[in-house]
């Protein structure tokens, strides 16, 4: 295996990596290349592709997100793609194109970069996502990968979801609350925390730590009851509680949500036991909160579920000025995510056996 020099990836190495790059909208008139800094769109024909998709006339606006990945996961590049192209969904925005940053350790192969590469190719091909271009650099100041992706999207205005909670809005959950935090602490620690859950529960973790990508079920909602979404927002750090709070605090609006009808699979209750941490507030990419005019929530709960995903109503928006409540109780603005609590514990763990 061919250790990479520091600095800049080399040019026979670049000159590999920019073959590796899936799909290619029509609307790309210069992706990434070696030697190339920039990327064009013609915007004439991204507007056609949008349009196509929303059936509607409407000139797009264009939805900017910004995300790295630091935490260990199993698959670094479906990560970077997932909770960028979960983003933009909640927006109501079709992912369209990414430039991704690489950020390597000394002592990286070639071949660890190359199959990173192949891997986004894969994840943007089949999300219909173009790599517009990025930067790879192997660095003294990181000790392990780090990769951030800047991602655009397009939505047309008349299905741009607000954020614009009402007073009575239902609050759906959909998707397995903590199970981003569930799938990394299988990954970092398997082998011990194995021992504490048996075959089946073990399989559930890593299902639902594999499956992040609520865009899908978002879009297709927008699609069919745009004007009953007042607000959505996808679950990440600080958990579904801090979740919660971001959606109603900068609005002003309070909250009465019961914690036991909140999508908790088994498996990350019973590791939030073993690590003493509070499940609701472990990294949870994979979930997400639809609020929604009430009138509409059977409807859009069968949606989800039929689509093998879970969805519950836990709660209500209440008036301005009100308390953001769980269970009877305020909860605080978001802190850090707790698993930074469950590495913490786990270390300890270790050293006991």
């Amino acid at each position: 295996m061919k250790v990479m020099p520091l600095g800049k990836a080399p040019w026979s190495l670049l000159v590999e990596l920019v073959k590796k790059q899936g799909f290619r909208h029509k609307g790309v008139l210069q992706t990434a290349e070696e030697g190339v800094d920039v990327a064009i769109l013609n915007l004439q024909t991204v507007i056609a592709e949008v349009n196509d998709f929303y059936n509607t006339q409407s000139i797009p606006y264009l939805v900017y997100k910004a995300d790295p990945i630091t935490f260990p996961t199993p698959n670094p590049a479906k990560y970077l793609i997932t909770v960028n192209k979960n983003d933009l969904a909640t927006a109501g925005a079709l992912p369209y194109g990414i430039t991704v940053t690489i950020l390597l350790p000394p002592n990286s192969t070639e071949s660890s970069l190359l199959e990173l590469q192949s891997n986004l190719s894969d994840i943007c091909d089949k999300n219909k996502i173009s790599i517009l271009g990025g930067h790879t650099e192997i660095t003294q100041t990181t000790q392990n990968p780090i990769l951030s992706a800047s991602m655009i999207g397009f939505v047309p205005p008349e299905f741009y979801i607000p954020r614009d909670p009402q007073v009575g809005d239902s609050i759906i959950c959909s998707g397995w609350v903590g199970a981003e935090g569930t799938g990394i602490l299988l990954v970092e620690a398997g082998d011990l925390l194995s021992k504490h859950l048996d075959p089946i529960e073990y399989q559930q973790g890593v299902t639902i730590g594999n499956n992040l990508d609520i865009s899908n079920q978002v879009i297709n909602c927008n699609r069919r009851w745009h004007d009953d979404l007042h607000l959505v927002h996808d679950a990440t750090e600080g958990g579904i509680f801090g979740a919660i709070y971001e959606c109603l605090a900068p609005k002003g609006f309070g909250s009465e949500v019961v914690s036991k009808k909140i999508p908790l699979a088994p498996v990350t209750r019973k590791l939030a036991n073993i690590l003493k941490i509070n499940p609701y507030k472990l990294l949870a990419s994979g979930a997400v909160l639809l609020i929604c005019n009430h009138e509409k929530v059977p409807e859009i709960t069968k949606f989800l579920r039929e689509k093998d995903c879970p969805a519950e109503i836990i709660g209500r928006v209440t008036e301005k000025g009100s308390p953001i409540q769980v269970d009877g109780k305020s909860i605080q603005p978001p802190e850090a995510d707790h698993i930074i609590r469950g590495f913490e514990q786990l270390s300890r763990l270790k050293r006991v056996t």
